[in-house]
């Protein structure tokens, strides 16, 4: 039996629905599944991810909670699955609030 699913309308900027037919044409996937997996590795994301892509960090420490992101990652020290990774999210906002002015001033 197949997942219930829900239809959303979204607004896409200037330009970005002749992307996103290019990108749907050249994966062969319908808008619908394009979209649809692009929310879902969305929400997949832990918490600092999300709030880097929605622009919710300041713009003057991105760059910091980037890099430290991409560390993070390049040494698999992320939680290994989604009910780990609730537990961890507030741990690692906590130590990138504590990293992030450190790292400033080492590196100006």
């Amino acid at each position: 039996m197949a997942e219930p699913r829900q239809n959303i309308n979204i607004e896409l900027a200037e330009g970005n629905k002749e992307r996103l037919e290019l990108l749907r044409h050249w994966n062969g996937m319908t808008q619908k599944e394009l979209v649809g997996r692009i929310i879902n590795w969305f929400c997949d994301q832990d918490r600092v991810v999300q709030q880097i892509i929605l622009g919710q960090i300041p713009q003057e420490i991105a760059q910091d909670v980037a890099q430290l992101m991409l560390e993070r990652i390049a040494a698999g020290d992320g939680p290994v699955n989604p009910y780990e990774r609730r537990m961890v999210e507030e741990q690692q906002r906590e130590q990138l609030v504590a990293e992030v002015p450190s790292r400033r001033f080492v590196n100006a």
